[in-house]
């Protein structure tokens, strides 16, 4: 693990050195005095396999609405950011400023906020200086036409209409766009045509494989590469043990934990023959097994550990990075991503601060019942326990206040922390419901992920695990 983190932090000083040499500034502004005093995150994903979310930078708006946010970029980057009950989203180039127009402001009710399965509603945000050679006005109404007939085909298949001439919808279209050369536009438009030919059955995997990746260079930043190259290879170990040349997959990860003899395997498939498309098929696919239980997830650790030490491509090390972290930081034997926290008196906690102590973390909300009633069993478990076991609740509470007169009305003494100041915490933890537990040892990984509450014999669990440790 710790061979792990010193190559991933050389790895991240060689990206950012390279990036930084190669890069522009990219500039957004705009005025919304609806959205004065507030803070706008943008993100872009630092893979599009993971789709993990890295931030690019943060602007505050000032009182009379106004905003500007700058970011460092080498290439067109797809950015984001999660407005209320909207995400908006644009292309953003090297060295472009884009003068924003936000949408109506609207906050996530209450209930949408505690929603883990909220998702919010995709917005290609309005950009006041565009022009019609800009890659987004080009996306924008390049998909206004295609979607209109994608849905109409779709439709259609369902149905069982035959003789859908998708060709010939392709070059309708095409006959509108082909002039406007864009290099990420151009690759944009070809890979949504594959996507349309895939779903609709009038190419088949391996012939879309051959036609869309053979020979072909990986565009690891194109979201309409992305997403034809992840669906074509979704859960492609599983597809491929099922064929003749391909049948010696699962003997390969699960007994053998072999990459050399998983390369050896798929390179009988001769779309696979390029060593870079390989290898990111190989990153697809321990991805999505670690999502199935069709494999072992050890094996399936061994290989992507000596995928990352033997990779010399450097945005494989960025995806196998991120797929290590997605699928083991909250894992029992891991250590969960840590937080910095304010608690009711404006104090920035951190896990580190409870060194040598057992915690028990919980997700908490002032306005939830089951919540309330466990914190009288939680004050308890500290009473007798505090010597040891340090109770930390998170109040994801919308208004840190909330946390505040419940403290000061209840009189609980163990750690409270609010929320606001890092809500990703949220998905950090992955949490689904309230209240959510975990346990955490002294050395800072995960013993219980996720932790029985109090009314489901915690207290029982723990005195177990410090028998078994001869702490008592």
């Amino acid at each position: 693990m710790v061979k792990i983190f010193i190559k991933f932090l050389i790895v991240f000083s060689l990206l950012f050195s390279a990036n930084a040499l190669f890069s522009q500034q990219a500039t957004i502004i705009g005025n919304s005095k609806l959205y004065s005093n507030d803070e706008i995150v943008f993100y872009r994903y630092s893979d599009l396999i993971t789709m993990s979310e890295e931030e690019m930078g943060r602007c505050k708006v000032d009182d009379k609405g106004n905003f500007n946010c700058q970011f460092k970029i080498n290439e067109t980057t797809f950015l984001f950011s999660h407005l209320g009950i909207y995400r908006i989203y644009l292309f953003v180039e090297p060295g472009k400023t884009y003068n924003l127009a936000l949408p109506e402001k609207e906050e996530k009710t209450e209930a949408q906020r505690l929603n883990p399965y909220f998702r919010e509603t995709d917005l290609f945000v309005g950009i006041i200086n565009i022009d019609k050679n800009d890659v987004n006005f080009l996306i924008n109404s390049f998909d206004l036409s295609f979607n209109e007939k994608f849905d109409a085909i779709i439709n259609d298949s369902y149905k069982g209409k035959a003789n859908i001439n998708i060709d010939s919808m392709i070059n309708t279209i095409e006959s509108r766009h082909s002039n406007q050369k864009q290099p990420y536009f151009d690759t944009y438009r070809y890979y949504r045509y594959g996507l349309l030919k895939q779903i609709t059955y009038i190419q088949k995997a391996k012939s879309t494989s051959e036609h869309y990746f053979l020979n072909k260079p990986v565009q690891y930043n194109n979201t309409a590469f992305m997403e034809l190259f992840n669906l074509v290879y979704d859960k492609y170990f599983i597809f491929f043990s099922r064929t003749e040349t391909g049948n010696a997959v699962f003997k390969n990860i699960t007994q053998e934990k072999s990459l050399y003899n998983l390369k050896k395997t798929l390179a009988t498939d001769n779309v696979l023959a390029n060593d870079t498309l390989k290898e990111l098929v190989i990153l697809k696919g321990l991805h999505d097994g670690f999502f199935d239980d069709k494999f072992s997830r050890s094996a399936l650790l061994t290989i992507m550990d000596s995928l990352y030490f033997t990779s010399k491509i450097p945005e494989h090390l960025v995806i196998a990075q991120n797929i290590r972290t997605k699928v083991t930081h909250l894992l029992a034997g891991f250590v969960p991503t840590p937080f910095e926290l304010y608690d009711s008196k404006g104090n920035l906690i951190k896990l580190d601060d409870f060194k040598g102590k057992y915690i028990y973390l919980n997700f908490c909300t002032s306005t939830s019942y089951t919540c309330l009633q466990e914190f009288t069993l939680l004050q308890k478990i500290y009473d007798k326990h505090k010597q040891m076991l340090e109770i930390i609740t998170i109040c994801v509470d919308k208004d840190k206040q909330d946390m505040s007169n419940l403290l000061k009305n209840a009189g609980y003494d163990w750690t409270f922390l609010h929320y606001g100041n890092k809500p990703e915490i949220v998905k950090d933890f992955d949490i689904r419901a309230y209240p959510t537990y975990f346990l955490i040892a002294p050395d800072r990984k995960l013993l219980l992920s996720p932790a029985p509450s109090p009314r489901e014999n915690f207290e029982i669990q723990f005195f177990k695990i410090l028998r078994s440790k001869g702490e008592i």
